[in-house]
């Protein structure tokens, strides 16, 4: 049992050592990310702006060349996250070299860091075969996942760079749970001519979300910050 004891005398000078470097970095990390929020604002406009218009190519791409299959809607979806990613990333570096600063620094690794883990679900999620009744599937399901995971993702970057990106997330959280409740209470949801309502088309619903909310946003912080600047 000696072996288990609590040396006291030895337990408040490791703390006491370790407690100043534990501070430091914290305040180091506040310190650069109230500095840094000026070029994340100035870098989310346009970033907003290019994720929400090929938010909307991909809406219209899919539906001019019917889309709508399992493995073609993945491909599609898929291409069009990583044009988005691939943009955000160059626009933002670009931000940063105009402005002298550093791109990859610790702030930047926590926003990722907190955002890796729901867009990583969402990638597996949709990696999983489908089973076999449902594999000719026309209107698979995964676009209400998306949007869900996606929106817990921005909620999660949003605690490091503004409000505004937390309440676009809990956009997407609560765009996806109508989606959830208008397939299970309307599964059918054709429209007047038989074929299915915007709202039951998955391409249409990536486009309004994905696409649509983005632009929104896009115009929100272009006239902010137009206004800002004013000031």
């Amino acid at each position: 049992m000696s072996n288990w004891r609590l040396d006291s005398t030895a337990l408040p000078c490791k703390v006491n050592a370790m407690e100043p470097n534990w501070a430091e970095e914290n305040l180091k990390v506040i310190r650069t990310l109230m500095e840094r929020s000026a070029m994340y604002r100035r870098a989310l406009a346009p970033v907003m702006f290019s994720t929400g218009f090929l938010g909307v190519a991909g809406w219209q791409i899919g539906d001019r060349f019917g889309v709508e299959g399992y493995e073609p809607f993945l491909c599609l979806w898929f291409t069009v996250a990583a044009f988005a990613i691939g943009a955000s990333l160059l626009i933002v570096r670009r931000q940063a070299l105009s402005s002298s600063e550093p791109f990859w620094t610790s702030p930047t690794k926590r926003v990722t860091q907190a955002m890796i883990p729901p867009l990583v679900a969402g990638l597996l999620f949709s990696l999983i075969p489908l089973p076999a009744n449902l594999g000719d599937a026309k209107y698979p399901d995964y676009h209400a996942v998306w949007i869900l995971l996606y929106g817990c993702a921005l909620n999660s970057a949003g605690q490091f760079i503004s409000r505004g990106v937390r309440l676009l997330g809990w956009a997407f959280i609560v765009a996806s749970l109508l989606i959830f409740c208008m397939e299970l209470y309307s599964p059918l949801g054709t429209g007047p001519n038989g074929k299915p309502s915007v709202w039951f088309q998955p391409n249409a619903l990536m486009g309004l979300t994905f696409g649509g909310f983005h632009l929104i946003a896009g115009i929100y912080l272009y006239f902010t910050e137009k206004s800002r600047n004013a000031q």
